[in-house]
């Protein structure tokens, strides 16, 4: 059965652009192969209709229709269609001896159809399951023979020759085609696990933050309470602060921290102690406007985002590097910014198997509505990362 991928992956790309160049390489060997005596214009009045033509049609025609199918046709389709091409290319090749007006070829010249079996073998090698890539190329050795033993006079050893070439030639051609989609495997695989292992660590961090929630709800409203209150001239809005306190507790009994919105004074909370946890000394400044909520997944997106930013300073910004990071918290556009002096790099350079700046960063702010993440940097003048989200 023909193996298929999902559509966008690095196999799947790979795969077109094999077809693709079968498809180019059809026409190339359909114009050598047009003239002379082992040419299909001069074998085909030599064999039964329709099968002359029929050869020309599966063996040029229908591989160098690859060249426009490869982008429209789906990944399914496509695959079919070269698979059964393939397969009919092999059937008709071995028929030729049967479908002949006459015992012997004339010239002694040998079926045209011998001179694409690379092209062929290639396309099985790209489609079907890896074990019919190497059979294919092998099977070909003694078609090519017997063929040739059937329609020339005295072809015994030169028909052996000719098979043992066409295996070797085809065999390089499609190890070449199935190690190229299977280092495309890798890369997907590779690509999978990585996405995967950003996912556990989003839902460890997010668990995280549930912690730097409650124990921001302590210290921020019990402790502030607290101290409040044993003072000896306590403030006039006590009361509705123990009332607060006291909810924002019950809210923790019920279970419902995980979903719930963190109103702006958390959401600064939350990012001053992701930061102090991994840079304790790295200053946080914030500005605040009363009013609106985020939600959780906001919040622990932010905080993964500026995380990693954080320590991408510490690995690469260098010890003597000034780095600061700032808040700005308003109903319905939140802005992060963390900024150093350090060494800098070009992000035209960043390769895409860096997964920092592309899955930690860039996709994780990406991950949530409205959220975006842009990062600036240059050699010798510092890196700055600004995080962003703004309602819908």
């Amino acid at each position: 059965m023909i193996g298929v991928d999902a559509d966008g992956s690095a196999r799947d790309r790979i795969r077109r652009t094999l077809l693709l160049a079968v498809g180019l390489g059809a026409i190339v060997f359909g114009a050598l192969l047009a003239s002379g005596g082992s040419g299909f214009l001069a074998q085909i009045p030599q064999l039964r209709a329709p099968y002359g033509w029929l050869t020309v049609v599966v063996g040029i025609v229908l591989p160098a229709l690859l060249i426009v199918l490869h982008r429209v046709l789906p990944q399914r389709a496509l695959l079919i269609y070269a698979g059964a091409i393939s397969a009919t290319f092999l059937v008709l090749e071995t028929a030729w001896p049967w479908m002949m007006l006459e015992p012997t070829l004339a010239d002694d010249a040998t079926p045209w159809m011998q001179g694409i079996n690379a092209v062929h073998a290639t396309m099985a090698a790209i489609v079907w399951p890896r074990i019919v890539g190497w059979v294919y190329p092998l099977a070909l050795g003694p078609i090519v023979a017997f063929v040739q033993v059937q329609v020339r006079d005295g072809a015994g050893v030169p028909a052996l020759l000719d098979g043992l070439g066409a295996i070797i030639f085809s065999l390089i051609l499609c190890g070449v085609s199935i190690a190229m989609i299977r280092a495309g495997g890798l890369q997907d695989a590779a690509a999978q696990q990585a996405r995967d292992q950003a996912a556990l660590e989003a839902r460890r961090h997010t668990r995280e933050l549930e912690q730097a929630r409650i124990n921001g709800i302590v210290h921020d409203d019990v402790m502030s309470v607290l101290l409040a209150a044993s003072r000896e001239d306590p403030p006039d809005g006590l009361k509705a602060q123990a009332r607060h306190a006291l909810d924002r507790v019950a809210s923790l009994e019920s279970g419902g921290t995980e979903h719930q919105d963190y109103d702006l004074h958390e959401f600064v909370a939350v990012v001053r102690s992701t930061v102090a946890s991994i840079a304790p000394s790295l200053p946080v400044t914030y500005t605040v406007e009363p009013g609106g909520t985020l939600a959780a997944p906001v919040v622990a997106a932010f905080a993964e985002a500026a995380g990693e930013a954080v320590r991408n300073v510490l690995r690469h910004a260098g010890d003597d590097a000034a780095a600061h990071v700032s808040v700005d918290a308003r109903p319905g556009a939140m802005r992060v910014t963390v900024r150093d002096s350090g060494a800098g790099f070009s992000t035209a350079r960043v390769s895409q198997r860096r997964l920092g700046i592309r899955v930690s960063i860039e996709q994780r702010m990406a991950s949530v509505e409205g959220g975006s993440a842009h990062v600036t940097s240059t050699p010798g003048r510092g890196t700055t990362v600004e995080l962003a989200w703004s309602a819908a």
